[in-house]
């Protein structure tokens, strides 16, 4: 909304107490009309051109190598990190990094697996004065219990989020928007069923979780070698601008200065660990190195742009530039991240694509 600051529920893809997916909302309706197949377990090594044209796929499955072709366009959806690995591998991309692994350089496209971005995640655990309401359904015959009034009924703890509660916030006053997200979850993130004497509970804690929302820092994807089956390189780089650093700093300290709240207080016992030691920036920055992990909201790798900019991969109707009838569909074509979760802003893109491919004019300005 045109207000994104303070503290909501989440908004979750769950429909009729069941997970609802992009296969459960999208595919699977569409395999009801008999013009898709799908192959499962199939790996694309590469595009296929007819002189400047992409004209379908080569894939592997079950040892075998195999093509499919387009009538009129290729597709990629292989997210951020497959996308531009397969459009190297193809011979679009860096030309020096191209020639490196001694593959012919069919575009010269030097922002392809450049402009990585990702959310840094530093978490923080906290013990509980009273037991969780997780944690007492996780034993093993109560959960078995709840999982079935879920997938029968759908109802029950097993439909819902353990992780409900967030919070947009600016980690300083002169910040213009939400830079930090607070994420809480109910349940440590080692839960999972147990029954004694066969398995010991867990520790009964939750974990609130600082996301740098809008990092500077920017990663880097590259080849390992021209093999499609050789994994790419995947250069992070996270935390690597001062701002970084100063923004989940901020972010940590108001974490702690929340649960230090009267209100609170009833339900925390205190800092499980790990934790900063103390609140001074080296501290809190030693904690950061030891703990931080991403959030999986990585995008950017095949950035669009205009034909001016060499950094762009594709257009504004996300078609690769230097090549015809090649479009990418999916978090590589994000230019920045957005200030939350990517999951709805990538379907969005998708729904965006469809009226793209099928010619559909956009729909009309929304007033906000």
């Amino acid at each position: 909304g045109r207000t994104q600051e303070g503290f909501a529920m989440h908004q979750v893809t769950i429909r009729n107490g069941r997970r609802c997916s992009a296969a459960v909302a999208y595919l699977r309706p569409a395999l009801e009309r008999g013009n898709i197949s799908v192959r499962v377990k199939a790996h694309v090594v590469r595009i296929l051109f007819e002189d400047e044209r992409a004209v379908g796929v080569e894939y592997q499955i079950r040892g075998n190598t195999l093509a499919a072709y387009a009538s009129r366009e290729v597709i990629l959806s292989g997210g951020v990190i497959n996308t531009p690995q397969l459009v190297m591998l193809s011979g679009i991309g860096d030309p020096d990094e191209l020639a490196s692994h001694g593959i012919k350089v069919r575009v010269a496209l030097k922002g392809v697996g450049k402009n990585m971005q990702d959310q840094v995640v530093a978490r923080l655990a906290y013990s509980r004065k009273e037991p969780g309401p997780f944690h007492r359904m996780m034993r093993l015959d109560r959960a078995v219990l709840e999982f079935g009034k879920a997938y029968c009924f759908g109802r029950g703890l097993a439909t819902s989020m353990p992780s409900a509660g967030i919070a947009f916030l600016r980690s300083r006053s002169d910040s213009r928007v939400p830079d930090v997200q607070i994420v809480t979850a109910a349940t440590p993130h080692d839960a999972r069923p147990y029954l004694s004497p066969f398995r010991r509970p867990y520790k009964d804690l939750f974990v609130s979780r600082v996301v740098l929302l809008r990092p500077e820092s920017r990663g880097v994807l590259r080849l390992a070698s021209a093999d499609p089956g050789a994994k790419p390189l995947i250069h992070t780089n996270m935390l690597t601008r001062d701002n970084d650093w100063l923004t989940l700093r901020a972010g940590v300290r108001v974490l702690r200065e929340l649960a230090r709240q009267t209100p609170m207080q009833p339900f925390i016992g205190g800092e499980a660990g790990p934790a900063p030691e103390g609140d001074s920036d080296a501290q809190i920055d030693a904690f950061i190195r030891a703990s931080a992990v991403s959030f999986r909201h990585t995008l950017g790798t095949c950035k669009p742009g205009l034909a001016t900019d060499p950094a762009a991969v594709v257009d504004t109707d996300l078609r690769v530039f230097g090549v015809k009838s090649l479009r990418v569909v999916d978090a590589s074509v994000m230019p920045d991240l957005v200030g939350g979760n990517i999951n709805a802003a990538v379907m969005m893109i998708a729904e965006k694509a469809a009226d793209l491919i099928r010619g559909r004019a956009p729909l009309a300005p929304a007033a906000v």
